[in-house]
């Protein structure tokens, strides 16, 4: 059974310098700023012009960094484990101090209250499931209402037909960034052994025990989802 960690390395995790994440993730990911744009695009629904964003996991800052853009008058506070990833975000966001908190903390720890809590292919590191609804849990109740919680995430379906094809559909854009067959499944048997990946439905199932009332996926693409609920 795969440990809970408090801490991670992206250079360890994905073999990568921290300043080459930003470049190398969109290699990885299928639609990974379309992702980022849809998430905020959800945000605009439920949060205030002054509201109160916490980015789980966020690294860099990059979706942060959209947050930002949108929502001028907002706050956004980024808690990562990794420091060398804050220290990017802490580049990025060095003309607008003011607009971001960087905290050293794990997704574990106690949130405060805040308008809407983000993620993005960071939860996939809670190998539990009833630890990822415990993680629900207490970002549902850090939420006011309306608050909103969108998680941008791979899932994998239980279906190992319909599987198959999320992983062709992967596979097929690393390639097309470069990778041959042989470092494409590297790549998907290294990660295996760190992340996780449920099902959208037991995310959404997840999300449900947690009090979300009405948890939706707002998008997806192969494998590829943001996923969520919104407490009135």
């Amino acid at each position: 059974m795969k440990t809970m960690r408090t801490t991670h390395s992206v250079e360890e995790h994905l073999h990568l310098q921290a300043a080459e994440y930003d470049r190398i993730i969109r290699t990885f990911i299928p639609r990974y700023d379309e992702m980022l744009q849809e998430i905020v695009k959800w945000l605009r629904i439920v949060l205030p012009s002054n509201g109160k964003v916490i980015d789980l996991g966020g690294g860099t800052g990059s979706l942060a960094y959209e947050v930002a853009r949108h929502f001028p008058s907002g706050h956004i506070e980024i808690r990562d484990t990794d420091p060398k990833m804050l220290g990017i975000a802490r580049q990025r966001f060095s003309g607008i101090k003011h607009k971001v908190s960087l905290l050293e903390k794990s997704f574990y720890e106690p949130l405060p209250r805040c308008d809407a809590v983000v993620a993005t292919l960071a939860l996939h590191h809670v190998h539990e499931l009833r630890k990822k609804t415990a993680l629900y849990r207490n970002i549902y109740a850090a939420l006011g209402a309306p608050g909103i919680f969108l998680n941008g995430d791979c899932t994998t379906s239980r279906s190992k037909t319909i599987q198959k094809e999320e992983y062709r559909i992967w596979s097929d854009f690393m390639k097309g960034h470069g990778m041959n067959d042989e470092e494409v499944q590297k790549h998907f048997a290294e990660w295996e052994g760190e992340d996780t990946y449920f099902s959208l439905s037991e995310e959404l199932s997840a999300l449900r025990s947690a009090g979300f009332p009405e948890p939706e996926c707002y998008w997806k693409y192969g494998p590829m989802a943001i996923y969520g609920g919104v407490k009135q």
